[in-house]
């Protein structure tokens, strides 16, 4: 496997729309078309595909970076229905969050994700996010937010 990520252009961004996550893990995330919409005329977040070499695999969106408190969003994360359950999230995810670390600096990684999404909540958890408190209702799907706390010692 050769995983990269790609950020989301003229030329792939009708790929990226039609990526899903399966019917039931639809009431968690807004879909794709939301997100690179938002994406594109909030002009705060980067959609970015998921690629295993050629083949695209899933979507991420990150920005809303905070100077002062040196933190920055991880605001959609999906695989596609088609490649869940190759472990494809948990790989993704500790790139996501190296990329993140070398780009922006930051001290702390947020996401937000629906209250009843266990298997996304066990996942992140198990890269050490944690449930803050604070809750998202900033979009479609209101989640709680997790974060995840970084210093130059963290190794994932």
């Amino acid at each position: 496997m050769t995983l990269h990520i790609c950020e989301v252009t003229a030329k792939n961004w009708r790929s990226v729309a039609a990526l899903n996550v399966t019917k039931d893990q639809q009431q968690f995330i807004e879909s794709n078309a939301f997100s690179l919409a938002e994406s594109l005329y909030e002009g705060n977040g980067t959609s970015v595909g998921l690629y295993d070499g050629e083949t695209l695999v899933g979507y991420a969106m990150y920005g809303w970076y905070w100077e002062k408190r040196k933190s920055v969003w991880l605001d959609r994360f999906m695989i596609d229905e088609q490649y869940q359950g190759k472990g494809y999230a948990k790989r993704f995810l500790r790139i996501l969050i190296q990329f993140l670390q070398d780009k922006f600096k930051c001290k702390i990684i947020y996401l937000s994700l629906h209250p009843d999404n266990k298997l996304a909540m066990g996942l992140y958890e198990s890269f050490g996010f944690r449930l803050n408190g604070d809750i998202d209702d900033e979009g479609p799907v209101v989640g709680v937010v997790m974060e995840l706390l970084l210093d130059e010692h963290t190794s994932l």
